[in-house]
């Protein structure tokens, strides 16, 4: 079984104990690729140097809402050249968090409309966080339609999630659908295209119901396929073939080569 885990912040000092040992249990686990997202300029470092020394890693970058004060012409600038230096696989992650709001509404909404454009101009995918936002996240998105890209850590019922695939994009399930109080969750994905679905850790957030309250990583993903084979009423070697599939769709080549399944891009719509 081979998974993909679609994002995941290994670079965060949780794992700087034992990083050696998280991605070797990965790897055992069947993860064999996680895309890190450097949510900010330091973390643009952090994961260029974790995909340097482990061939299985890949990265997108881009400016978190949480961290929207910090864009700045010269930010905005430095991210544009970072992108067409590295090319990463996607442009993120980037979106609305009026839930924190550590940064005004408006200026998240100008950091994201710009990274929006840079994605539309460099042809990248975009992931998108959104949290207490959905109706402001879906307006922007609107404007730059149909996308590539997946709405992150998807936990909404099946409006949202017909909303967010009516755009074009993916919906990246991660623990939250292993919670018991997640039912409408459940239920919406029993709704979702098995064409638009790929998984996710957020390592070292959220971690699924066996490991809830305890730092995240992406070897706990089979958790989350053990769910969505129950939920979707498959075997979890379809649910790992079929998300890492999708995954390849979404991201492209550089994901397909870390996982050595570059044929599988033929197969892409």
């Amino acid at each position: 079984m081979q998974v993909v885990d679609t994002h995941a912040h290994l670079d965060l000092d949780e794992f700087a104990g034992d990083r050696e040992s998280v991605v070797a249990r990965a790897r055992q686990a069947g993860v064999h690729a996680t895309v890190l997202i450097g949510f900010d300029p330091e973390r643009w470092v952090t994961t260029a140097e974790l995909c340097t020394r482990y061939p299985n890693l890949r990265r997108a970058v881009g400016v978190h809402p949480n961290s929207a004060s910090l864009w700045s012409d010269r930010v905005a600038r430095a991210l544009d050249e970072e992108v067409t230096r590295t090319r990463p696989l996607a442009i993120g992650e980037i979106g609305l968090d009026f839930y924190r709001n550590r940064a005004g509404h408006d200026t998240q909404q100008t950091v994201f409309v710009s990274q929006m454009e840079m994605a539309q101009l460099h042809e990248l995918p975009v992931i998108i966080h959104q949290r207490a936002a959905e109706d402001e996240t879906l307006s922007v998105l609107q404007r730059f339609a149909p996308l590539r890209g997946v709405m992150h850590c998807f936990g909404g019922d099946i409006a949202f999630a017909e909303r967010c695939l009516s755009l074009g994009l993916h919906l990246g399930i991660g623990g939250v659908v292993t919670y018991p109080k997640s039912h409408a969750l459940r239920e919406a994905l029993t709704n979702v295209p098995l064409d638009r679905i790929v998984v996710e850790t957020d390592a070292p957030f959220l971690a699924p119901q066996p490991w809830r309250g305890k730092r995240n990583e992406p070897a706990y993903l089979s958790a989350v396929i053990t769910t969505l084979a129950h939920v979707l009423q498959r075997s979890e070697d379809e649910i790992a073939e079929l998300t890492t599939r999708n995954a390849i769709c979404l991201f492209g080549s550089a994901l397909a080569d870390a996982l050595e399944k570059g044929p599988l891009l033929a197969s892409c719509a």
